[in-house]
């Protein structure tokens, strides 16, 4: 494994802050008078010393950088701009924002466009053409999570927990399609004894019945023939994302499960609009039993589906169980523990360019142990390329997923992280 993104980094650090210095050399301004550091002044928080800048990115000519940034006494984040020779950074008006390439936008397989999103559409920022921004979606349902696909000719998104494909570039062809049928398992009718065997002798009795249902279940073959590839979501599940592979094959679900019994921390809101007291839902608490992250995998040619084998993560021992009070004066030992499947949360993977290599990071929900795998889309085994282990917490960029990246030689992947201290 090679690691050499955090120069990367640093090259961002340094072309934020260099913009500032070099314009107070330019334009030298008389010292601020002295702050008084009351209780006051502290619990401003941001309006005292401002935000830091956050969200950049690059030009596509990768001649200007692009930051989001908030002055102290300022209300709200600005989009700037520094070029990279330095010098002042701009504060570009809304028009000039609109223009400006999106906050973690997905480049093409050229490097020339880039994949956005603005309230819940689907856009593409290209330079090229007339407009800046060419939008690809426009509907009242929020769309997520687009990708690139079929070599840049084609947009994949995320809609109400589905997986669509849709041409963005001249010539493609073709209409917005679905590309799977995600839902809740479907639930059987639940028959009593009694009405089990009514039925039975319903059809024996009488033929007209038997053969209505021969010809429904025929039907019910022939439309499953043409319906799109279905995966069922158990209880408390829903699609979380969803992103088809480079050969159009298989499609990778990040299923979300919510715990059972878990209670969420519910917040009184005292100063509202209405003048009544209003509850703020907020996050489970610490120490509760979280939300799990799992992986699944959807062939779209033969309906077939498979999780991610998480047994590379080794089980944990539970404490022992206190003896009781007669076997503790009888000198006998505790009774052992039990040792239990170890909990995960699944990044969703990416996939080398040419399709042969699939790679996930895994970590646990204590956050104590991280994997990086290789995932086999057909049987959803795994094999464990790089593991980290931190007693305290696991540092890294993202769940784990959001900094991996493969090389162009499909053979290695980057990532960023804070093994070495």
């Amino acid at each position: 494994m090679r690691r050499f993104c955090a120069p990367l980094v640093a090259v961002f650090l340094s072309l934020a802050a260099v913009g500032p210095i070099l314009a107070q050399r330019s334009s030298p301004v008389p010292a601020p008078a002295r702050l008084q550091l009351t209780v006051d002044s502290i619990m401003r928080g941001p309006d005292l010393v401002g935000a830091p800048p956050s969200n950049l990115r690059w030009s596509v000519d990768s001649e200007r950088l692009y930051f989001t940034w908030r002055k102290p006494g300022e209300k709200e984040d600005s989009l700037y701009v520094v070029t990279r020779e330095g010098g002042a950074p701009k504060r570009l008006s809304e028009e000039e924002t609109k223009a400006a390439p999106p906050a973690n936008g997905r480049w093409d397989p050229a490097r020339r466009r880039l994949l956005g999103t603005l309230g819940g559409d689907i856009f593409i920022h290209d330079p090229s053409a007339p407009a800046a921004r060419v939008a690809v979606t426009r509907t009242s349902a929020p769309e997520s999570s687009p990708r690139w696909a079929r070599n840049g000719t084609h947009v994949t998104y995320v809609r109400d927990g589905n997986l669509f494909i849709v041409p963005v570039q001249a010539g493609a062809g073709g209409f917005v399609s679905q590309l799977t049928d995600v839902g809740p398992r479907r639930a059987e009718p639940r028959l009593s004894d009694s009405q089990k065997f009514l039925r039975e002798e319903e059809e024996k009795l009488i033929g007209f019945i038997r053969e209505q249902r021969e010809d429904k279940q025929k039907a019910e073959a022939r439309a499953k023939a043409d319906k799109l590839p279905a995966f069922e979501l158990q209880d408390r599940q829903s699609a979380a994302d969803l992103m088809l592979s480079p050969d159009d094959t298989h499609v990778f679900i990040l299923v979300g499960e919510r715990p059972a019994g878990a209670k969420t921390t519910i917040v009184p809101n005292y100063v509202t609009e209405s003048g009544y007291t209003e509850d703020i839902p907020a996050r489970t608490n610490v120490g509760d039993t979280q939300d799990r992250r799992l992986l699944a995998v959807l062939n779209l040619k033969t309906g077939k589906s498979v999780w991610a084998d998480g047994s590379f993560a080794p089980p944990v021992e539970e404490p022992a169980a206190p003896a009781p009070p007669a076997a503790e004066r009888a000198g006998e030992t505790p009774r052992p523990g039990r040792r239990a499947d170890r909990e995960i949360r699944w990044s969703m993977p990416v996939v080398s360019a040419d399709g042969r290599y699939v790679v996930a990071a895994a970590r646990s929900a204590d956050n104590k142990d991280r994997w990086i795998v290789t995932l086999e889309p057909e049987t959803g085994k795994t094999r464990v390329i790089d593991a980290l282990k931190d007693e305290a917490w696991v540092r890294e960029a993202g769940p784990g997923a959001s900094s991996l990246e493969f090389l162009p030689d499909n053979r290695r992947i980057s990532f960023l992280s804070e093994r070495d201290g």
